[in-house]
């Protein structure tokens, strides 16, 4: 069987690679396109996978992205119609299930941010639907088209593909030195919050404590490389994720799922996001082990490291992964 799944940003890489891994132990052929955002070419490359680059980069003005729209569905149609798949899936590339449907070819979509305005055309274009169980009692998930097709997986995405790495359970334990900071994203179109806000507080910060700062993109790098944050160090290229969790002391995220997989792993992990709470942040506060706190000071930042306990191993999360990851994976070749 020959599976399509589109990448339209850079957390999307990590939720795939597990399930790419076990459709090649398989001998399923892959076909991966890809539209240059944020570190998703650089992770790609990152994890050795062959992929067609359609579409460039974008600018977050909403006349850019208006225009941009029909011009990756074409380039999309144009690939893909010689290629002839014989599934499709993706994690909120809002083009994949428009292009699936006109050239008929089955889609599994799913996405996990609700305030999305692309998800309208995941939820009405494609075949099936799968989101995660906090969006379960929101009004839209009942309604039609969606009702029709929609099913729910246990926990959060991020839960599924760290499931599938057992190695990362034993890097949780032991001591920790360094402060990680994830800035908000510049370019998403969900994103309408302030930028730069929390610079001079990493300033602050990095008076007492290593800090490195993990940039989105080249634009967002450039940035805390100026002499006023000598202070600091920043990630030239995506750190693997192993490397993070085997040093994070706190970890400090403007929203975006790497701040959710320091939180399923039991690092401690605050979400200083600037914008609507995303149920699956809540679910993770409710589950304690997510802190939301947009304003949080460095004062407070001083007093969650004094009050720091040791990171605990607690599976239960990644257990509820394992499930996720296949029903997935099952719903997936059901689509044939």
């Amino acid at each position: 069987m020959k599976i399509w799944i589109d990448f339209i940003n850079t957390p999307q890489v990590s939720f795939w690679v597990p399930f790419i891994r076990a459709f090649q132990m398989d001998n399923h052929e892959l076909l991966l396109t890809c539209r240059d955002s944020g570190n998703t070419l650089e992770l790609l490359k990152l994890n050795g996978l062959e992929y067609q680059l359609i579409g460039k980069k974008v600018g977050k003005g909403f006349f850019q992205k208006l225009l941009f729209f029909p011009k990756r569905i074409y380039l999309l149609y144009s690939f893909i119609i010689k290629h002839k798949p014989d599934v499709a899936a993706s994690q909120s590339s809002f083009y994949q299930p428009i292009v699936a449907r006109i050239l008929g070819i089955p889609c599994l979509y799913t996405n996990d941010n609700e305030h999305a305005r692309g998800n309208l055309f995941g939820f009405y274009f494609a075949s099936k639907v799968i989101l995660p169980l906090p969006l379960s009692n929101e009004g839209f998930v009942k309604k039609w088209p969606l009702k029709s097709k929609v099913s729910f997986y246990p926990s959060v995405k991020e839960a599924i593909y760290l499931s599938q790495d057992p190695d990362l359970i034993q890097l949780i334990p032991g001591k920790k030195t360094t402060i990680y900071f994830r800035p908000e994203p510049w370019s998403a179109q969900y994103y309408s919050g302030p930028l730069n806000f929390f610079d001079q507080t990493i300033l602050k910060i990095a008076t007492k404590h290593k800090v490195i700062i993990l940039p989105r993109d080249p634009n967002q790098r450039a940035h805390y490389k100026q002499e006023k944050f000598n202070q600091v160090s920043v990630a030239v290229k995506p750190l693997k994720l192993k490397d993070i969790l085997s040093n994070c002391l706190l970890f400090i995220g403007a929203g975006g799922s790497m701040t959710r997989e320091l939180a399923v792993l039991g690092i401690p992990a605050i979400s200083i996001y600037q914008a609507e709470t995303l149920c699956v942040d809540r679910y993770l506060v409710d589950k304690g082990r997510m802190k939301i706190n947009p304003t949080i000071s460095y004062a407070e930042i001083n007093k969650e490291l004094d009050d720091r306990k040791d990171s605990e191993i607690n599976t239960a999360i990644l257990d509820e992964g394992k499930k996720s990851f296949h029903k997935i994976k099952d719903l997936i070749f059901d689509l044939k």
